[in-house]
């Protein structure tokens, strides 16, 4: 997901970057707010070309629903996944590439969300492909194969 795409999504990814938000409910759903907010341009964008996103909605999910503790915090899980269905249902993705092994060092990725990560592709099977961890050129290969082999690349 574009670190915004307008003034308004731009300052809110500031605000969730750089301050302090000790509501892990309030930080996802001022994400959700610059999904909603950024959905257009992107449906745009996919219409003009192709369209990559990183993580796609699935970090909201697997950031915060499994890693902040979102899922045994009381909130209603139809409600959550409600929010992010209304503001994503007409976007939905082609194929979605999971590297499980990180790039670089990230505090926020703990086994919660790496779990997160892996219960969403076994939920959307069908569109998910687990990246190996390779060198940048053969990971690059290995997608743009994927990609042919899903006839999305000529």
């Amino acid at each position: 997901m574009p670190s915004g795409m307008t003034d308004l999504t731009r300052n809110i990814y500031s605000l969730t970057e750089n301050s302090q938000i000790s509501s892990p409910l309030a930080r996802q759903l001022l994400h959700i707010a610059c999904h909603a907010e950024n959905i257009r341009p992107l449906a745009d964008a996919r219409v003009r070309h192709a369209l990559f996103l990183d993580r796609w909605w699935w970090s909201t999910v697997a950031y915060g629903w499994y890693g902040a503790g979102l899922a045994v915090s009381g909130l209603n899980e139809s409600v959550f996944f409600g929010l992010i269905e209304s503001v994503w249902s007409a976007q939905q993705a082609d194929v979605v590439f999971l590297f499980m092994t990180p790039h670089e060092s990230d505090r926020l990725n703990r086994d919660e969300v790496r779990s997160g990560y892996a219960a969403l592709a076994a939920a959307h099977e069908a569109i998910t492909v687990a990246v190996p961890s390779a060198s940048p050129e053969e990971t690059t290969g290995f997608i743009l194969a994927s990609l042919r082999a899903r006839e999305l690349l000529a």
